[in-house]
């Protein structure tokens, strides 16, 4: 019979001690987090932030420019899914076939985008955007 007694002694002073650990774990690590979020302005977000679009101008010759663009020009189409890391050509701008127009980050790895022919170039994409395969980044019309 005493030595039944030790071993509930033993089984409920180990107990004791889990318990105690696993108290001590939550303190520590609810005391991690509020260092932690003290921090949050100094690490950046997993993802980057998108940059606001600048506001679009109305005017009759850009509309009436946008609207001929794309009816006579060559379009230039996302290849594969990806987000426009950085545009190396002006809107508006004299391009020669093989020029790059923008750079896109697909998988971490940047992907360039280049004119398919000579012409002036109209840009439908910003800076950060989100393109899918087969959308329409920019539009080279033939002078």
């Amino acid at each position: 019979m005493e030595l039944m007694g030790q071993g509930l002694v033993l089984m409920i002073a180990g107990m004791a001690i889990v318990y105690a650990f696993l108290f001590l774990l939550i303190w520590v690590s609810d005391g991690a987090s509020r260092l932690v979020s003290r921090f949050d302005h100094i690490i950046p977000d997993a993802e980057p932030k998108r940059q606001k679009k600048r506001p679009a101008v109305v005017e009759v010759k850009s509309d009436a420019a946008a609207s001929s663009a794309s009816a006579s020009g060559t379009e230039v189409k996302a290849p594969v899914p990806g987000t426009v890391l950085r545009l190396t050509a002006a809107d508006g701008q004299n391009v020669a076939e093989g020029d790059e127009l923008l750079v896109m980050d697909v998988m971490k790895m940047e992907t360039p985008i280049t004119a398919p022919c000579a012409g002036r170039l109209a840009i439908r994409v910003a800076v950060m955007d989100k393109v899918a395969t087969g959308d329409i980044v920019a539009v080279v019309v033939s002078d």
